[in-house]
């Protein structure tokens, strides 16, 4: 069974909500040819544990469904039930903020979970309420034509509807299908959902819980539903793509038109969502259906130390200091249902004591998850990403096996210790790369211990960035990656001590690595240079030219990427290799030039250039 099955027919328990529960893989009153077409279905979801019959052994296959029970069991195939769909939580919460006032003259004693959802998700309208659940009608058998139209708008079939130009539909009493519900008759039909009884659809004919088993099986199967609570991250119009990142880790997708986008349960366009704000995805296998916006309001992620919880009126609140040394505690209420995870493993509040670290997400003041660790906790088996170093602020991020950790970036204490092959080292000693294991102190890193990747690589430079985390791209073997630079590292060029201005893209190079750091550079160059005076050359083919910043790129000889050469407004000559004055816009592509010139601020800028033109 598809995944999504299971959220599916854990809600056929419905179907006993007046009878005891008793659940077995066959039922004494399923047996025999006259249940053969329901059978199958019915031990299998039983066998799975999430359809029950009643105490005596029996199924009661032949009873009949009502109308409550059956928009119950299909908003619960869209995801109503957050214990079985714990993502939409807040999904559910904003329904009911919305629609409880609407459902308060229907006097219903259950299913107002169900219901609200339904109407957040358009698959009801408030004008459908009175036809369902108006006085007695929600306890009325479920008909087949009103089962026909819950199941379409449950499968977010309504849209397609306003595009179909005619009806298939080719049962025997046809004629009878009321006019408004013969669309949804040929939807459910289409999709395989219902099927004709001795060729006819009796539209009138009410729903059995053999029959509704089977559709919600069949539903399960064909819609194959699942949610992705996350944090929008980005939107891109042009490309049709949405990112979000759940517990830090990335992950992007594609829409189309028919994808529904919501803001707060009201219709908007990609472009109207909030970044950093809550969002709830709906896919149809790995299709986006719709995607929720929860929140106007970004969400803020608040690293504290825990102090203690409380209960009341139903909701769960929780105090937190801002660090271990303050006295001072500030209490936040949770959302229901909070999903919390401590050290690594699905948790509850209960599992925390007074001064673990805490990390929890907050959206309009309520908390949205939890994530702890004790104050002091270790990470095994993980792997540098990425250092950022800004002012007197180190920040590491790590991948690791464990999602708890993967993803996630910590600061590193200012008294933080390092050791690297079990040698003492600056935390600058550690490199992208680099396997760590990791102390942490209230979520800071303390301690680290790494060890490196050591090797050499040969090939060609793509890019060299001078910045305060400087780096060099190089292409080998038909691949390019980038290496950190530490301040140590050694530079060699053409034999001689250099800098990183020294050398240009195009350039040969062998690199001395630890992980994804170089240790040392030793680089062959392209521009000549004479006696340490910063003059030099630079003789090969043309490969480009752009006239509208004043550079050509040359090929050399041996090396793999063409090295650009600039002119300067009116300091640079051009000539032919007869000595006649030749305009820049006539170097074309194929030409040999010998260009002459001195390295300024990294680039080489040519006082002459001498041009043998191409036939």
């Amino acid at each position: 069974m598809k995944k999504t099955i299971v959220s599916v027919i854990a809600a056929t328990a419905a179907l006993c909500i007046t009878a005891p529960a008793f659940a077995a893989s066959s039922f004494s009153d399923i047996s025999g040819s006259s249940y053969s077409w329901c059978a199958p279905q019915i031990r299998a979801m039983a066998d799975a544990g999430y359809v029950h019959g009643y105490d005596d052994g029996t199924f009661k296959p032949d009873n009949q469904v009502t109308k409550l029970e059956g928009i119950a069991l299909f908003a619960r195939a869209m995801g109503s039930d957050t214990e079985i769909t714990p993502e939409n939580t807040e999904v559910l919460e904003l329904a009911h903020s919305q629609y409880d006032s609407a459902l308060k003259s229907y006097s219903l004693s259950w299913g107002d979970d169900e219901a609200t959802y339904l109407l957040y998700k358009n698959a009801l309208s408030i004008s459908d309420l009175d036809t369902y659940l108006k006085g007695d009608l929600k306890n009325q058998p479920l008909t087949r034509g009103e089962a026909a139209v819950i199941i379409t708008k449950a499968m977010g079939g309504g849209q397609s509807l306003k595009q179909v130009s005619s009806i298939t539909v080719d049962y025997a009493d046809k004629s009878s299908i009321p006019s408004n519900v013969l669309p949804y008759v040929d939807y459910v039909t289409e999709q395989g959902i219902m099927n004709g009884i001795d060729d006819e659809f009796q539209p009138g004919g009410t729903v059995t819980r053999a029959q509704i088993a089977v559709m919600l099986y069949r539903v399960a199967n064909h819609c194959d539903y699942s949610f992705i609570r996350g944090k929008l991250k980005n939107v891109d119009e042009d490309e049709s793509t949405f990112t979000i990142s759940v517990h830090g880790e990335e992950t992007t997708y594609s829409y189309d038109e028919n994808t529904q986008f919501t803001l707060k349960g009201e219709y908007e366009l990609p472009e109207k969502l909030t970044i950093d704000a809550g969002v709830v995805i709906q896919l149809s296998g790995d299709k986006v259906v719709s995607i929720d916006g929860l929140s106007d309001q970004p969400e803020a992620t608040i690293t504290a130390i825990f102090s203690s919880y409380s209960t009341s009126n139903g909701i769960t609140y929780i105090k937190v200091k801002e660090s271990a040394t303050s006295s001072t505690t500030k209490s936040y209420p949770c959302v229901d249902n909070v999903p919390v995870t401590y050290k690594g493993a699905p948790a509850t509040v209960k599992n925390f004591s007074d001064g673990d670290s805490i990390t929890i997400e907050i959206v309009d003041g309520k908390v949205l998850s939890i994530v702890g660790s004790e104050k002091t906790e270790t990470i095994t088996g993980a792997t540098v990403d990425e250092i950022e170093v800004d002012g007197e602020s180190v920040k590491m991020t790590i991948s690791s096996a464990n999602s708890a950790y993967n993803g996630k970036t910590y600061e590193v204490a200012s008294d933080a210790v390092a050791t690297k092959a079990s040698k003492e080292c600056d935390m600058s000693d550690i490199y992208v790369g680099d396997k760590v294991t990791l102390t942490l102190r209230y979520g800071k890193i303390i301690k680290a211990e790494a060890t490196s990747t050591y090797g050499s690589v040969s090939g060609s430079i793509v890019e060299v960035k001078i910045s305060n985390n400087p780096s060099i791209t190089v292409r080998a073997e038909g691949k390019e990656k980038e290496y950190q630079i530490p301040v140590d590292c050694i530079i060699i060029v053409n034999q001689k001590e250099g800098s990183l201005y020294d050398f240009r893209v195009g350039d040969s190079v062998t690199l001395t690595t630890q992980s994804s750091a170089v240790t040392k550079i030793q680089v062959s160059t392209a521009i000549i240079n004479d006696a340490g005076n910063g003059t030099g050359s630079v003789n090969g083919t043309v490969t480009a030219v752009n006239t509208a910043y004043g550079f050509i790129s040359v090929l050399v000889e041996g090396y793999d990427i063409p090295v650009p050469v600039y002119k300067t407004s009116n300091q640079t000559t051009f000539i032919t290799a007869a000595g006649k004055p030749i305009d820049f816009k006539s170097i074309k592509t194929g030409d040999k030039v010998e260009c002459r010139g001195t390295t300024t601020n990294g680039a080489f800028v040519a006082s002459l250039v001498i041009v043998t033109q191409a036939d």
